[in-house]
């Protein structure tokens, strides 16, 4: 046999596989799947063996398919898959899978009770992971040790009890995390740390009693919306960790029964949009003293609390010490500009407010509520000399508006909040914005420069044209002057007389 009746055969025999296989793809059965555009979509299905998909395909959908284990060998022709959806489909465990393009994986609503460590480790392209409404118990710590491109994972309404400090160590691209369930009681320490871009956290259903700073890291800059709704067990939020993020913008607790303490640093919260409380009580307590008057802001939107007025009426029977719970220190202001620096304080009953500015002038504010400084004049500087202040005064509030920024403004404010059952205070540093020297130096140095540089071109230009008029003869060059035009410049000679 020759070589081109070998290379012939070969071909054919090709051919006819390619055929073959392609007869027996997931798609011949019409009534179950529907196939187009390298996209397979089958419902009800079942088949024993690997599913052969045409070749090509791209997009995976199946929804009760059941099949027990999920490994490399469960596909033919799946080399280009990039996104599977499968769903509600009994699976029950899910081995390594080799698919260097899939960057969309959806197994929720199954009986997923166990993923292989190397599970997601030859999918490196990998942004999106739902694994949501399944039996896991146990979460590798290097399950998702390659998995980098990750944005999305969802794990919520699973049976682990704990997210361990390596679980996320590499999924530092993360941005959308939901992990609540009944049984998951902690997260330990540095667990969420290396998640700098998070944006969207979802721990509801979960029973957790503290949300510990400790677990996340010091600056969450991107975290916009913090979900805890229906954590029964919920207690407490950390202070730090509402502080530690200043763009939140939503926060949920609804259906928690009732927190013990409700963290004052959400009045930080600039570009909060709104706190969902429904059905959710809060603790009458002097510590949760300082909700009274931020819910009553007109600035502050809160969704839900249908028994604040109970929370009021049990609140005003308790005698409280004065505690600050908010200030904006430190604060930089502009020169010449307008500033507010904020004192936020709780007592019951209601504590006066004292500041000690630099220059030694004394503000009050409430002053009758302390019996020691009710006598005092409102302005005062260290004799108790009433003084009338043209750029500072005070509000009902007790913050501190500062009228016009000067350079006698700067230096350390301090906050004093008194009632009958105690006192409490706080240091507030004040800057001057140091770009707006270094904007005037740069541009006082870039005028002169420019100006001498002006003036070097006028200067050119003037001789310039002076050259041309000469060369033009419209005016004459003025010639050296000659001796006898100059005149003799020699002194005479004095001779004596007698001579």
């Amino acid at each position: 046999m020759d070589s081109l009746t070998i290379i012939l055969t070969t071909i054919i025999l090709q051919k006819l596989t390619n055929a073959l296989d392609a007869a027996a793809t997931v798609c011949d059965n019409d009534m179950a799947c529907k196939c187009a555009n390298n996209t397979v979509s089958c419902t009800t299905l079942e088949q024993d063996g690997a599913f052969i998909l045409p070749y090509g395909t791209q997009v995976l959908r199946f929804d009760d398919v059941p099949i027990a284990i999920v490994n490399n060998g469960t596909f033919k022709n799946g080399e280009l898959l990039q996104e599977i959806t499968w769903v509600a489909s009994k699976i029950k465990l899910v081995e390594a899978l080799y698919h260097n393009d899939l960057k969309y994986l959806d197994l929720s609503r199954n009986d997923i009770f166990k993923l292989s460590d190397d599970t997601f480790h030859n999918c490196l392209r990998l942004e999106y992971i739902d694994l949501s409404d399944n039996q896991l118990n146990i979460l590798s710590d290097y399950l998702f040790l390659h998995t980098s491109s990750l944005t999305t994972v969802n794990l919520e309404k699973n049976h682990f009890s704990s997210i361990s400090e390596n679980l996320f160590k590499h999924t530092i691209n993360l941005k959308n995390l939901s992990i609540g369930n009944p049984n998951l009681s902690l997260l330990d320490i540095n667990s969420m740390t290396n998640l700098y871009k998070l944006e969207y956290l979802n721990i509801q259903n979960c029973g957790i009693r503290n949300l510990n700073q400790s677990s996340f890291g010091e600056h969450n800059m991107y975290l916009y919306t913090v979900i805890l709704n229906n954590c029964t067990h919920l207690t407490s939020i950390d202070n730090d960790f509402i502080s530690s993020s200043p763009n939140i913008k939503i926060i949920e607790i609804n259906d928690c029964g009732r927190i013990d303490f409700l963290p004052p640093s959400i009045v930080s919260l600039k570009n909060l949009q709104h706190l969902q409380m429904s059905n959710t009580e809060l603790q009458p307590s002097c510590q949760n003293g300082w909700f009274s008057q931020w819910f009553n802001n007109e600035t502050t939107t809160v969704v839900g609390y249908e028994k604040y007025s109970n929370f009021i009426e049990s609140l005003n029977e308790i005698n409280c010490p004065p505690k600050i719970y908010y200030t904006n220190s430190p604060i930089t202001l502009q020169l010449t500009k307008k500033g507010i620096i904020n004192c936020m304080a709780y007592g019951n009953p209601l504590p006066s407010i004292t500041w000690l500015v630099p220059g030694g002038l004394t503000f009050h504010e409430n002053k009758q509520a302390d019996i020691n400084i009710s006598h005092h004049p409102n302005v005062h500087n260290w004799d108790l000399n009433q003084i009338v202040s043209q750029s500072l005064l005070t509000d009902k509030n007790g913050s501190l508006h500062i009228l016009r920024m000067l350079r006698t403004h700067i230096g350390n404010y301090t906050c004093y909040v008194s009632n009958k059952y105690g006192n409490s205070s706080k240091l507030v540093e004040v800057h001057l914005d140091s770009e707006v020297f270094f904007s005037i130096k740069i541009n006082a140095l870039l005028l002169g420069i420019s100006s001498a540089l002006g003036f070097l071109m006028l200067t050119i230009l003037c001789c310039a044209f002076k050259l041309l008029l000469i060369r033009l003869n419209c005016i004459k060059k003025r010639s050296q002057q000659t001796e006898t035009e100059m005149g003799s410049t020699e002194k005479p000679k004095i001779f004596p007389a007698d001579v």
